[in-house]
C-alpha cells in the first residue's frame, strides 16, 4: 500500500512538472524534504513505513509535491546571487488555489530554508546524508 502511495506522489509530480512554467534550477538535483520527511520516504521505499499519516511534502526543481496538492514555479527572481530566490508559485489542491510567493535560501550546509507566509521550514536533500 505504501508503495502505491509513493507511486501516486511520483505521478502527481510528473503531471505537475509538465504544467510548470519555470524549472527551479536553484534547487539542484534530487528530492528535498524535512529531515523527518526524508526518513519517512526511505521507510516507504523500503516497505517498512508503519505510519498512518500523510506522506511528507517534497521539493524538487518542479516545485512542491505533496499528497494534498502541488505548487509549481511560475517565475523566479534571484534576490542574492547564488543564495536567495523569491519564487511566484501556482498551487493546486484539486482545484487551483491561486498564486503564492515563497522565499528560498541556500544554507551553508546545502539545505534550503523555505519561507512561506513568514514561516520557515528547512528542507534537506533526501540522499541518506541529511544534515551532513
Amino acid at each position: 500500500m505504501a508503495r502505491v502511495l509513493l507511486a501516486m506522489i511520483v505521478l502527481a509530480g510528473l503531471s505537475s512538472a509538465a504544467a510548470a512554467d519555470v524549472p527551479g534550477t536553484f534547487v539542484g538535483p534530487g528530492t528535498y524534504a524535512t529531515a523527518e520527511g526524508c526518513r519517512t520516504l526511505r521507510e516507504v521505499a523500503a516497505g517498512t513505513f508503519k505510519g498512518a499519516g500523510a506522506l511528507p511534502p517534497t521539493l524538487t526543481t518542479q516545485g512542491f509535491i505533496g499528497l494534498e496538492g502541488t505548487c509549481s514555479f511560475r517565475s523566479i527572481t534571484e534576490v542574492e546571487k547564488g543564495r536567495r530566490w523569491k519564487a511566484a508559485m501556482d498551487c493546486h489542491e484539486g482545484a487551483p488555489e491561486g498564486p503564492e510567493s515563497d522565499v528560498f535560501e541556500r544554507l551553508p550546509d546545502g539545505s534550503i530554508k523555505v519561507t512561506i507566509m513568514g514561516n520557515d521550514t528547512i528542507f534537506v536533500r533526501c540522499d541518506g546524508n541529511e544534515g551532513k
